[in-house]
Protein backbone atom coordinates (compact mmCIF):
# COMPACT_ATOMS: atom_id res chain seq x y z
CA UNK A 1 0.00 0.00 0.00
CA UNK A 2 1.24 3.49 -0.97
CA UNK A 3 0.59 6.48 0.97
CA UNK A 4 1.81 9.88 -0.58
CA UNK A 5 3.55 12.31 1.91
CA UNK A 6 1.84 15.02 3.13
CA UNK A 7 4.49 17.44 4.00
CA UNK A 8 7.39 18.25 2.21
CA UNK A 9 10.68 16.70 4.22
CA UNK A 10 13.44 19.01 2.96
CA UNK A 11 16.38 18.69 5.40
CA UNK A 12 15.78 17.67 9.01
CA UNK A 13 17.18 21.50 9.61
CA UNK A 14 14.28 22.90 8.16
CA UNK A 15 11.13 20.34 9.83
CA UNK A 16 12.55 20.81 12.71
CA UNK A 17 10.69 25.13 13.11
CA UNK A 18 8.85 27.22 11.18
CA UNK A 19 10.52 30.04 9.49
CA UNK A 20 9.39 32.90 7.70
CA UNK A 21 11.45 36.14 6.81
CA UNK A 22 11.88 38.58 9.39
CA UNK A 23 12.84 42.23 9.76
CA UNK A 24 16.82 42.74 11.06
CA UNK A 25 16.44 46.01 11.70
CA UNK A 26 13.84 45.65 14.62
CA UNK A 27 15.37 45.10 17.92
CA UNK A 28 13.80 43.59 21.33
CA UNK A 29 13.17 45.98 24.10
CA UNK A 30 16.90 45.67 25.42
CA UNK A 31 18.59 46.32 22.20
CA UNK A 32 19.05 50.25 23.01
CA UNK A 33 19.84 49.73 26.67
CA UNK A 34 23.50 49.06 26.78
CA UNK A 35 24.09 50.02 30.36
CA UNK A 36 23.13 47.92 33.67
CA UNK A 37 20.80 49.54 35.59
CA UNK A 38 20.37 49.48 39.46
CA UNK A 39 16.77 50.19 40.15
CA UNK A 40 15.09 48.31 43.00
CA UNK A 41 14.81 44.54 41.68
CA UNK A 42 12.60 42.11 42.74
CA UNK A 43 13.75 39.47 45.30
CA UNK A 44 13.31 36.11 44.62
CA UNK A 45 14.67 32.67 46.33
CA UNK A 46 18.45 31.76 45.58
CA UNK A 47 19.94 28.36 44.62
CA UNK A 48 17.14 26.72 43.76
CA UNK A 49 15.04 26.32 40.51
CA UNK A 50 11.63 28.38 40.53
CA UNK A 51 9.63 25.99 37.91
CA UNK A 52 7.01 29.30 36.92
CA UNK A 53 7.39 32.74 36.91
CA UNK A 54 4.83 34.48 35.18
CA UNK A 55 5.36 37.84 33.24
CA UNK A 56 3.87 40.37 34.98
CA UNK A 57 2.43 42.28 31.80
CA UNK A 58 1.17 38.68 30.35
CA UNK A 59 0.64 35.94 32.57
CA UNK A 60 -0.01 33.14 30.06
CA UNK A 61 3.90 34.18 29.77
CA UNK A 62 6.28 32.13 32.18
CA UNK A 63 9.61 30.94 32.70
CA UNK A 64 11.62 28.62 34.93
CA UNK A 65 14.50 30.11 36.43
CA UNK A 66 17.46 29.82 38.28
CA UNK A 67 19.32 32.70 40.61
CA UNK A 68 23.03 31.54 41.89
CA UNK A 69 23.55 31.46 45.30
CA UNK A 70 25.91 34.99 44.89
CA UNK A 71 23.50 36.54 43.18
CA UNK A 72 22.40 40.02 45.08
CA UNK A 73 20.34 42.75 43.45
CA UNK A 74 23.12 45.40 44.97
CA UNK A 75 25.09 44.02 41.13
CA UNK A 76 24.67 42.90 38.02
CA UNK A 77 25.08 39.67 36.35
CA UNK A 78 25.70 37.48 33.26
CA UNK A 79 22.15 35.60 31.92
CA UNK A 80 21.45 33.07 29.70
CA UNK A 81 18.08 32.82 28.60
CA UNK A 82 17.15 29.35 27.20
CA UNK A 83 14.77 28.22 24.55
CA UNK A 84 13.82 24.24 24.69
CA UNK A 85 12.09 22.71 21.74
CA UNK A 86 9.25 21.31 23.80
CA UNK A 87 8.86 24.45 25.71
CA UNK A 88 9.55 23.14 29.16
CA UNK A 89 12.40 25.78 30.87
CA UNK A 90 12.05 23.70 33.66
CA UNK A 91 14.31 20.70 31.95
CA UNK A 92 17.06 22.72 30.45
CA UNK A 93 17.49 24.85 33.67
CA UNK A 94 17.44 21.76 35.77
CA UNK A 95 20.27 20.31 33.67
CA UNK A 96 22.35 23.33 33.80
CA UNK A 97 21.99 24.94 36.99
CA UNK A 98 24.51 23.97 38.86
CA UNK A 99 26.93 25.28 35.95
CA UNK A 100 24.88 28.92 36.35
CA UNK A 101 25.84 28.21 40.18
CA UNK A 102 29.82 27.81 39.26
CA UNK A 103 30.48 30.33 36.93
CA UNK A 104 27.76 33.00 38.48
CA UNK A 105 25.09 32.70 35.68
CA UNK A 106 21.17 33.97 35.93
CA UNK A 107 19.13 30.82 33.72
CA UNK A 108 15.82 31.61 32.34
CA UNK A 109 14.16 28.81 30.57
CA UNK A 110 10.89 29.42 28.33
CA UNK A 111 7.62 27.87 29.11
CA UNK A 112 5.78 29.09 25.77
CA UNK A 113 8.67 29.35 23.05
CA UNK A 114 8.21 25.67 21.21
CA UNK A 115 8.70 24.13 18.22
CA UNK A 116 5.98 25.20 15.48
CA UNK A 117 5.53 28.55 16.36
CA UNK A 118 5.68 30.66 13.62
CA UNK A 119 8.58 33.16 13.84
CA UNK A 120 6.71 36.51 14.36
CA UNK A 121 5.37 34.54 17.48
CA UNK A 122 8.60 33.31 18.72
CA UNK A 123 10.09 36.87 18.56
CA UNK A 124 6.90 38.66 20.51
CA UNK A 125 7.42 35.16 23.40
CA UNK A 126 11.18 36.23 23.80
CA UNK A 127 10.58 40.03 23.71
CA UNK A 128 8.25 39.93 26.62
CA UNK A 129 10.58 37.21 28.12
CA UNK A 130 13.55 39.37 28.37
CA UNK A 131 11.65 42.51 29.18
CA UNK A 132 10.50 40.82 32.18
CA UNK A 133 13.76 38.91 33.49
CA UNK A 134 15.57 42.17 32.87
CA UNK A 135 12.75 44.55 34.50
CA UNK A 136 12.88 42.12 37.60
CA UNK A 137 16.38 40.91 37.61
CA UNK A 138 19.87 42.54 38.01
CA UNK A 139 21.18 41.82 34.91
CA UNK A 140 24.43 42.64 33.15
CA UNK A 141 23.03 44.32 29.87
CA UNK A 142 26.41 43.95 28.22
CA UNK A 143 26.16 40.17 29.24
CA UNK A 144 22.68 38.86 27.87
CA UNK A 145 23.17 34.89 26.03
CA UNK A 146 20.96 33.14 24.48
CA UNK A 147 21.07 29.10 24.06
CA UNK A 148 18.79 26.90 22.49
CA UNK A 149 18.20 23.33 21.71
CA UNK A 150 16.74 22.13 18.10
CA UNK A 151 14.20 23.86 17.13
CA UNK A 152 14.76 26.38 20.15
CA UNK A 153 18.27 26.58 18.97
CA UNK A 154 16.81 28.11 15.69
CA UNK A 155 15.25 30.37 17.72
CA UNK A 156 18.07 31.70 19.40
CA UNK A 157 20.15 31.85 16.42
CA UNK A 158 17.73 34.00 14.85
CA UNK A 159 16.95 36.59 17.65
CA UNK A 160 20.55 36.87 18.18
CA UNK A 161 21.71 37.72 14.19
CA UNK A 162 18.84 40.26 14.71
CA UNK A 163 19.48 41.69 17.78
CA UNK A 164 22.07 43.85 18.76
CA UNK A 165 21.68 43.28 22.60
CA UNK A 166 22.90 39.81 22.29
CA UNK A 167 25.98 38.85 23.35
CA UNK A 168 26.41 35.31 22.29
CA UNK A 169 24.34 32.20 21.26
CA UNK A 170 24.95 28.66 21.96
CA UNK A 171 22.90 26.60 19.59
CA UNK A 172 22.82 22.35 20.12
CA UNK A 173 21.21 20.20 17.82
CA UNK A 174 20.64 22.61 15.10
CA UNK A 175 21.96 26.11 13.77
CA UNK A 176 20.19 27.19 10.97
CA UNK A 177 18.17 30.70 12.16
CA UNK A 178 14.72 30.39 12.05
CA UNK A 179 14.78 33.91 10.45
CA UNK A 180 16.45 34.94 7.34
CA UNK A 181 18.65 38.12 6.96
CA UNK A 182 19.98 39.92 4.40
CA UNK A 183 22.70 41.52 6.90
CA UNK A 184 23.32 39.16 9.17
CA UNK A 185 25.24 40.79 12.29
CA UNK A 186 28.71 39.94 13.28
CA UNK A 187 29.17 41.61 16.47
CA UNK A 188 28.24 38.49 18.62
CA UNK A 189 30.09 34.95 19.43
CA UNK A 190 28.30 31.52 18.28
CA UNK A 191 29.25 28.10 20.18
CA UNK A 192 27.38 24.86 18.02
CA UNK A 193 27.03 21.67 20.46
CA UNK A 194 25.87 18.62 18.47
CA UNK A 195 25.39 14.71 19.03
CA UNK A 196 27.79 12.35 16.52
CA UNK A 197 24.94 10.34 16.36
CA UNK A 198 22.34 13.87 16.04
CA UNK A 199 20.72 13.61 12.50
CA UNK A 200 21.75 17.56 12.41
CA UNK A 201 24.95 16.40 12.69
CA UNK A 202 26.30 17.52 9.11
CA UNK A 203 23.93 20.36 9.20
CA UNK A 204 25.81 21.82 12.16
CA UNK A 205 29.21 20.72 10.59
CA UNK A 206 27.97 22.52 7.20
CA UNK A 207 26.93 25.75 8.94
CA UNK A 208 30.09 26.07 11.50
CA UNK A 209 32.78 25.21 8.13
CA UNK A 210 30.71 27.15 5.29
CA UNK A 211 27.49 28.89 6.60
CA UNK A 212 29.14 31.30 8.88
CA UNK A 213 32.40 30.98 8.16
CA UNK A 214 32.07 33.33 5.38
CA UNK A 215 31.19 36.36 7.99
CA UNK A 216 33.22 38.34 11.36
CA UNK A 217 31.91 35.79 14.08
CA UNK A 218 33.97 34.15 16.82
CA UNK A 219 32.68 31.13 16.68
CA UNK A 220 33.22 26.99 17.64
CA UNK A 221 31.88 23.32 17.26
CA UNK A 222 32.08 21.05 19.87
CA UNK A 223 30.31 17.14 19.30
CA UNK A 224 29.59 14.68 21.78
CA UNK A 225 28.93 11.14 22.07
CA UNK A 226 25.46 11.14 21.71
CA UNK A 227 21.81 11.33 20.14
CA UNK A 228 19.52 14.72 19.11
CA UNK A 229 19.51 16.02 22.74
CA UNK A 230 20.28 18.30 25.42
CA UNK A 231 24.10 18.23 25.75
CA UNK A 232 25.45 16.74 29.04
CA UNK A 233 26.48 18.74 31.86
CA UNK A 234 30.22 18.14 31.12
CA UNK A 235 29.88 19.06 27.79
CA UNK A 236 27.93 22.04 28.64
CA UNK A 237 30.48 23.30 30.85
CA UNK A 238 33.02 23.98 27.68
CA UNK A 239 29.62 26.58 26.55
CA UNK A 240 29.88 28.58 29.33
CA UNK A 241 33.59 28.34 29.88
CA UNK A 242 33.22 29.73 26.05
CA UNK A 243 30.95 33.04 27.27
CA UNK A 244 33.47 33.38 29.67
CA UNK A 245 36.65 33.54 27.51
CA UNK A 246 34.97 35.44 25.09
CA UNK A 247 33.93 37.80 27.99
CA UNK A 248 37.81 37.97 28.90
CA UNK A 249 38.67 39.27 25.49
CA UNK A 250 36.55 41.97 25.61
CA UNK A 251 37.64 42.93 29.20
CA UNK A 252 40.91 42.45 29.92
CA UNK A 253 40.07 42.98 33.93
CA UNK A 254 37.94 39.72 33.75
CA UNK A 255 40.89 37.73 32.60
CA UNK A 256 41.83 34.71 34.79
CA UNK A 257 45.62 33.87 33.78
CA UNK A 258 45.51 30.76 36.09
CA UNK A 259 42.61 29.46 35.29
CA UNK A 260 43.24 29.85 31.63
CA UNK A 261 46.40 27.62 32.18
CA UNK A 262 44.79 25.34 34.15
CA UNK A 263 42.07 24.67 31.34
CA UNK A 264 44.27 24.95 28.60
CA UNK A 265 47.39 22.25 29.67
CA UNK A 266 45.64 19.72 29.22
CA UNK A 267 44.34 20.35 25.76
CA UNK A 268 47.78 20.86 24.76
CA UNK A 269 49.05 17.34 26.46
CA UNK A 270 46.30 15.89 24.49
CA UNK A 271 47.37 17.43 21.20
CA UNK A 272 50.94 15.94 22.28
CA UNK A 273 49.43 12.25 22.83
CA UNK A 274 47.44 12.56 19.18
CA UNK A 275 50.76 13.22 17.10
CA UNK A 276 52.80 10.89 19.44
CA UNK A 277 50.32 8.00 18.47
CA UNK A 278 50.21 9.67 14.84
CA UNK A 279 46.14 10.55 15.21
CA UNK A 280 47.30 13.52 13.04
CA UNK A 281 43.13 13.94 12.09
CA UNK A 282 42.28 14.01 15.62
CA UNK A 283 45.61 16.09 16.58
CA UNK A 284 44.07 18.98 13.72
CA UNK A 285 40.98 18.92 15.02
CA UNK A 286 41.70 19.70 18.60
CA UNK A 287 44.09 22.07 17.36
CA UNK A 288 41.62 23.76 15.72
CA UNK A 289 38.91 24.39 18.43
CA UNK A 290 42.19 24.95 21.29
CA UNK A 291 43.16 27.98 18.94
CA UNK A 292 39.22 29.11 18.47
CA UNK A 293 39.06 29.10 22.56
CA UNK A 294 42.05 30.45 23.46
CA UNK A 295 43.05 33.15 20.98
CA UNK A 296 44.38 36.49 21.97
CA UNK A 297 44.34 34.80 25.88
CA UNK A 298 47.21 32.73 25.99
CA UNK A 299 50.91 31.40 24.24
CA UNK A 300 49.18 29.24 21.39
CA UNK A 301 52.37 29.39 19.14
CA UNK A 302 52.83 25.30 19.63
CA UNK A 303 49.25 25.42 18.61
CA UNK A 304 49.91 27.74 15.44
CA UNK A 305 52.86 25.86 14.48
CA UNK A 306 51.23 22.62 14.70
CA UNK A 307 48.18 23.70 13.03
CA UNK A 308 50.29 25.01 10.57
CA UNK A 309 52.09 21.70 9.76
CA UNK A 310 49.07 19.32 9.86
CA UNK A 311 47.48 21.63 6.85
CA UNK A 312 49.61 19.78 4.34
CA UNK A 313 49.11 16.74 6.28
CA UNK A 314 48.69 13.71 4.47
CA UNK A 315 46.25 11.96 6.87
CA UNK A 316 44.14 15.70 7.68
CA UNK A 317 43.61 15.39 4.36
CA UNK A 318 42.59 11.94 4.00
CA UNK A 319 40.18 12.75 6.96
CA UNK A 320 38.74 15.70 5.79
CA UNK A 321 37.82 14.38 2.31
CA UNK A 322 36.23 11.57 4.23
CA UNK A 323 34.31 13.67 6.23
CA UNK A 324 32.93 15.28 3.12
CA UNK A 325 32.09 12.28 1.60
CA UNK A 326 30.09 10.89 4.61
CA UNK A 327 28.08 13.48 4.00
CA UNK A 328 27.24 13.12 0.91
CA UNK A 329 26.51 9.20 1.24
CA UNK A 330 24.18 10.30 4.49
CA UNK A 331 22.18 12.78 2.45
CA UNK A 332 22.08 10.21 -0.43
CA UNK A 333 20.38 7.57 1.93
CA UNK A 334 18.02 10.30 3.88
CA UNK A 335 16.49 10.73 0.14
CA UNK A 336 16.45 7.23 -0.56
CA UNK A 337 14.45 6.49 2.52
CA UNK A 338 12.36 9.53 1.85
CA UNK A 339 11.16 8.18 -1.57
CA UNK A 340 10.65 4.71 0.19
CA UNK A 341 7.87 6.18 2.50
CA UNK A 342 5.95 6.76 -0.90
CA UNK A 343 6.62 3.45 -2.87
CA UNK A 344 7.09 0.76 -0.26
CA UNK A 345 5.32 -1.05 1.77
CA UNK A 346 5.61 -2.59 5.74
CA UNK A 347 7.14 -6.15 4.56
CA UNK A 348 9.39 -4.52 2.80
CA UNK A 349 10.54 -1.94 5.76
CA UNK A 350 10.49 -4.98 8.28
CA UNK A 351 13.40 -6.32 6.44
CA UNK A 352 15.28 -2.78 5.67
CA UNK A 353 14.95 -1.66 9.00
CA UNK A 354 15.76 -4.90 10.24
CA UNK A 355 18.96 -5.00 7.88
CA UNK A 356 19.89 -1.14 9.07
CA UNK A 357 19.96 -1.97 12.41
CA UNK A 358 22.33 -5.06 11.82
CA UNK A 359 24.56 -2.82 10.47
CA UNK A 360 24.70 -0.47 13.55
CA UNK A 361 25.26 -3.85 15.83
CA UNK A 362 28.01 -5.10 13.61
CA UNK A 363 29.82 -2.70 11.70
CA UNK A 364 33.44 -2.06 11.98
CA UNK A 365 34.05 0.91 10.61
CA UNK A 366 32.62 3.86 13.35
CA UNK A 367 32.05 6.74 10.88
CA UNK A 368 29.83 4.09 8.85
CA UNK A 369 27.80 3.22 12.06
CA UNK A 370 27.20 6.73 13.16
CA UNK A 371 25.90 7.47 9.70
CA UNK A 372 23.12 4.92 10.14
CA UNK A 373 22.33 5.87 13.33
CA UNK A 374 22.02 9.96 12.04
CA UNK A 375 20.12 8.02 8.98
CA UNK A 376 17.52 6.00 11.36
CA UNK A 377 17.22 9.21 14.00
CA UNK A 378 15.86 11.35 10.85
CA UNK A 379 13.81 8.83 9.63
CA UNK A 380 12.08 8.81 12.31
CA UNK A 381 11.89 12.34 13.15
CA UNK A 382 10.01 12.35 9.17
CA UNK A 383 7.97 9.77 10.05
CA UNK A 384 6.85 11.55 13.14
CA UNK A 385 5.73 14.41 11.02
CA UNK A 386 3.71 12.08 8.74
CA UNK A 387 2.03 9.86 11.69
CA UNK A 388 0.61 13.15 13.61
CA UNK A 389 -0.15 14.70 10.19
CA UNK A 390 -2.41 11.88 9.09
CA UNK A 391 -3.62 11.65 12.44
CA UNK A 392 -4.47 15.41 12.32
CA UNK A 393 -6.28 15.01 9.49
CA UNK A 394 -8.33 12.33 10.89
CA UNK A 395 -6.65 9.91 8.01
CA UNK A 396 -6.74 6.79 9.80
CA UNK A 397 -5.30 4.24 6.91
CA UNK A 398 -2.62 6.44 6.19
CA UNK A 399 -2.11 7.33 10.01
CA UNK A 400 -2.54 3.47 10.76
CA UNK A 401 0.68 2.58 8.68
CA UNK A 402 2.61 5.66 9.47
CA UNK A 403 2.45 4.87 13.33
CA UNK A 404 3.45 1.27 12.88
CA UNK A 405 5.91 2.40 10.71
CA UNK A 406 7.23 4.83 13.62
CA UNK A 407 7.20 2.24 16.13
CA UNK A 408 9.42 0.05 13.64
CA UNK A 409 11.89 3.07 13.25
CA UNK A 410 12.06 4.02 16.61
CA UNK A 411 11.39 1.64 19.21
CA UNK A 412 12.04 3.23 22.44
CA UNK A 413 10.51 6.30 21.38
CA UNK A 414 7.42 7.09 23.88
CA UNK A 415 5.63 9.44 20.97
CA UNK A 416 5.61 6.54 18.47
CA UNK A 417 3.50 4.29 21.34
CA UNK A 418 1.36 7.42 21.78
CA UNK A 419 0.47 8.36 18.58
CA UNK A 420 -0.29 4.20 17.79
CA UNK A 421 -2.59 4.17 20.74
CA UNK A 422 -4.71 6.96 19.39
CA UNK A 423 -5.19 5.61 16.22
CA UNK A 424 -6.21 2.31 18.31
CA UNK A 425 -8.34 4.24 20.28
CA UNK A 426 -9.83 6.48 17.33
CA UNK A 427 -10.23 3.03 15.48
CA UNK A 428 -12.21 1.90 18.56
CA UNK A 429 -9.59 -1.19 19.26
CA UNK A 430 -9.40 -0.82 23.08
CA UNK A 431 -7.09 -3.60 23.54
CA UNK A 432 -4.74 -2.37 21.58
CA UNK A 433 -4.92 1.27 22.78
CA UNK A 434 -3.96 0.54 26.48
CA UNK A 435 -1.33 -1.92 25.14
CA UNK A 436 -0.13 0.77 22.94
CA UNK A 437 -0.13 3.39 25.93
CA UNK A 438 1.61 0.90 28.38
CA UNK A 439 4.59 0.48 25.89
CA UNK A 440 4.85 4.47 25.97
CA UNK A 441 4.74 4.16 29.62
CA UNK A 442 7.21 1.44 29.52
CA UNK A 443 9.67 3.81 27.51
CA UNK A 444 9.24 6.95 29.51
CA UNK A 445 5.82 8.53 28.84
CA UNK A 446 5.69 10.65 32.14
CA UNK A 447 3.44 13.43 31.15
CA UNK A 448 0.17 12.53 33.25
CA UNK A 449 -1.65 15.84 32.22
CA UNK A 450 -1.56 15.13 28.28
CA UNK A 451 -2.93 11.72 28.42
CA UNK A 452 -5.75 13.13 31.27
CA UNK A 453 -6.82 15.71 28.94
CA UNK A 454 -6.32 14.08 25.40
CA UNK A 455 -10.15 14.08 24.38
CA UNK A 456 -8.75 11.10 21.70
CA UNK A 457 -9.25 8.40 24.54
CA UNK A 458 -12.71 9.54 25.42
CA UNK A 459 -13.96 6.42 24.28
CA UNK A 460 -11.64 4.32 26.45
CA UNK A 461 -11.85 6.89 29.63
CA UNK A 462 -14.51 4.57 31.28
CA UNK A 463 -12.09 1.90 31.60
CA UNK A 464 -10.66 0.94 35.02
CA UNK A 465 -7.59 -0.29 32.71
CA UNK A 466 -7.06 3.21 31.36
CA UNK A 467 -7.18 5.14 34.90
CA UNK A 468 -4.81 1.91 35.92
CA UNK A 469 -2.41 4.16 33.41
CA UNK A 470 -2.64 7.42 34.56
CA UNK A 471 -1.88 6.02 38.09
CA UNK A 472 0.83 4.37 36.59
CA UNK A 473 2.03 7.60 35.12
CA UNK A 474 1.77 9.56 37.84
CA UNK A 475 3.61 7.29 40.04
CA UNK A 476 6.61 7.35 37.09
CA UNK A 477 6.51 11.04 37.33
CA UNK A 478 7.01 11.21 40.77
CA UNK A 479 9.84 8.77 40.93
CA UNK A 480 11.55 11.19 38.27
Amino acid sequence: MRFRLLFPILFSAIILQSCSSGNNKQKATTATETKDTLAPKEKFEKGKIIEQVKCKNDPSQSYAMYLPTTYSTEKTFPIIFVFDAHGTGKLPVSLYKDLAEQYGYILVGSNNSKNGTAWEESKIIAEKLFSDAENRLSVNRERIYLLGFSGGARVANGITITNGAIAGVICCGAAAPATNSANPRNNYTLLEIVGNEDFNYVEMKKYDMIDIAGHDVNHALITFNGKHEWPPKDIMDDGFWWLELNEMRKNSAAKNDSLIAKRLQPLIKQLKEYQQKGQMFDAYQLCCKTITFYNGLADLSYCFATYKSLQTNSEVDKGLKKEEESWKKEGTLDQYYLKAFQTQNMDWWQKDIASLNQKIKKGKDKDQVLIYKRVLGYLSLAVYMQASGTLQQNNMNAADHFCKLYVLIDPTNTEAHYLMASVNAKQGKTKEAIRSLNAAITNGFVDVARLQRDSTFIGIKNTKEFWDLVRKVGASYMVK
